[in-house]
């Protein structure tokens, strides 16, 4: 071999080290950088790229809506992205919306659910499991919950849903945020997020408002649900009496994470990986004790 064929096997094997030590908030807050700035066609492809990387495989459910507002006819279209895994009759559902506000380079909001999202995928995909899961991106949750509405219509069954948990705000703060709690359609699902929080130790905040998000869909449906953020101190409060007034902010009490979600800021530099980590440990402890559970 020549100097010049030993110096391209000693890149190759160097980027193939680098890659193995790669942390998983590493990895992530790099999967958010992908996504930022990026149309819903290219976060779809990207998610894609993503999945065969790791071996993974997926289906879609495409979907066409139409309303008419008034004199105007709104006209959508979109695809979730299903990577399913697992075996078994009961089936859980994590999921998190890919599109991104018009405004917004969408980091944040919900690149970071993304993100963590397909880290799980990776992380679990070879995992002991006695349940099916359904690894889900949302499309067009920004325009009214669309994708998670067809998802539901077209391929949940009532008799084998366990329980879905939503991923929506993933990347600042240190602190969990749960909710919303309460309505009867998490009781299942509150004593496994509650051993979550005991055994990773993470300060974690029950609220029963929630901003809208997907979990809505399975909420009108009386589908087990629960949503989880990972917020800064002091934000879970905030969010949760912002909801409660209809998104109207009280005595200046705006949340940390809403000067910047929704927003031309809305980019890495305002994320943080070691928040991302926590969501990613949190929601990964969760689905081992709800595994756990299926007999």
């Amino acid at each position: 071999m020549n100097r010049l064929g030993r110096l391209a096997l000693l890149l190759v094997l160097m980027c193939s080290c680098l890659a193995a030590q790669m942390q998983p908030e590493d990895e992530m807050f790099g999967f958010v950088i992908s996504l930022q700035g990026k149309s819903r066609q290219e976060r779809a492809e990207f998610i894609k790229n993503q999945l065969r990387k790791i071996s993974v495989g997926f289906f879609t459910v495409p979907f066409e809506y139409y309303k008419v507002r008034g004199k105007d006819t709104l006209n959508l279209s979109g695809e979730d992205i299903v990577a399913r895994i697992g075996d078994g009759q009961n089936r859980l559902v994590v999921g998190a919306h890919f599109d991104a506000p018009d405004s917004s380079p969408g980091a944040n909001e919900n690149g970071s659910g993304v993100a963590v999202l397909l880290e799980l995928v990776k992380g679990m995909k070879n995992f002991d499991w006695r349940c099916t899961v359904d690894f889900v991106f949302f499309d067009q949750e920004e325009n009214g919950l669309i994708g998670s509405q067809f998802y539901i219509s077209r391929v949940v069954d009532r008799s084998s849903h366990y329980g879905m948990i939503n991923l929506d705000m993933e990347g600042s703060g240190n602190e969990v945020y749960v909710g919303p709690v309460g309505g009867g359609d998490d009781n299942f699902l509150m004593p496994f997020v509650r051993n979550a929080a005991t055994r990773t130790k993470f300060s974690c905040r029950e609220k029963e408002w929630y901003p809208t998000s997907d979990y809505e869909s399975f909420a009108a449906m009386r589908l087990e649900n629960i949503s989880i953020s990972v917020v800064p101190k002091g934000d879970a409060e905030l969010l949760a009496r912002m909801t409660r007034n209809g998104g109207r902010v009280q005595n200046g009490d705006m949340p940390k994470v809403m000067n910047v979600i929704r927003t031309p800021k809305d980019r890495t530099d305002q994320m943080s990986p070691d928040a991302l980590k926590i969501s990613f440990e949190f929601t990964k402890t969760l689905l081992q004790l709800l595994n756990e559970s299926v007999h």
